[in-house]
Order: C-alpha cells, then structure tokens, then sequence
C-alpha cells in the first residue's frame, strides 16, 4: 500500500490547516513532540487556533521581526527573509513564519 503526502503552498493555507502547520512548527521550537490526536482534541476546545488568536500577535512580530501593513486591500506579512499576504494581519504573520522556516510546502510529517 503507498500513501500519497499532502501537498499544498504554504501561501494558501488558512484556518484548521494553517493552524496545524503552526502547531507543527511549535512543537519543533519546542522540542516537543507533536500529536495529531493531541491537536485535533485541543483545536476542539478552542486551543492551537494560531491563525486567529489575536493575543499571538505581537510575540510573533517581536519573535521573527516581522512587519505588517495593509497594502491593496489585503495584509502584506514580511521581513528581510520574505512576504506572505493575507485578509488578515495574523494569518499572514503565520504565512510568513512557515514560509522562511520551511518553505512553500511547509512542514512535512
């Protein structure tokens, strides 16, 4: 039996998927290892909501120097390394953040 690897751009990921991907990057920041089952119950109980959880905001802009405009009719993400865009500022601070660490695919299970 073959499995076929998910395969999507970073730069269109958005809610559950963004978030996930986020949550994936946390654990490796952390050294932590990281649990699908262990997101998915948190993401029910409204936990690893990465991408609209506004308190995250400025740690991350503090964290990966990260600047944010609203630049025609989106929010532009970016810093000396790259720029990801976005309806709204956090989700495309996350954009960024996976995009720099991991590249257009992200991080790979």
């Amino acid at each position: 039996m073959t499995t076929t690897a998910r395969v999507f751009n970073v730069s269109h990921l958005s809610g559950k998927t963004l978030d996930y991907q986020m949550y994936l990057h946390a654990c490796k920041v952390l050294n932590q290892p990281h649990n699908k089952g262990e997101f998915e119950a948190g993401y029910e109980k409204g936990q690893f909501h990465f991408s609209t959880d506004k308190s995250l905001l400025v740690d991350l802009l503090e964290t990966y120097r990260v600047n944010v405009q609203f630049l025609a009719g989106e929010w532009l993400a970016s810093n000396t390394q790259g720029s990801a865009y976005s309806a709204s500022p956090l989700e495309a601070v996350c954009r960024l953040i996976l995009l720099i660490k991991y590249g257009t695919k992200g991080i790979q299970e």
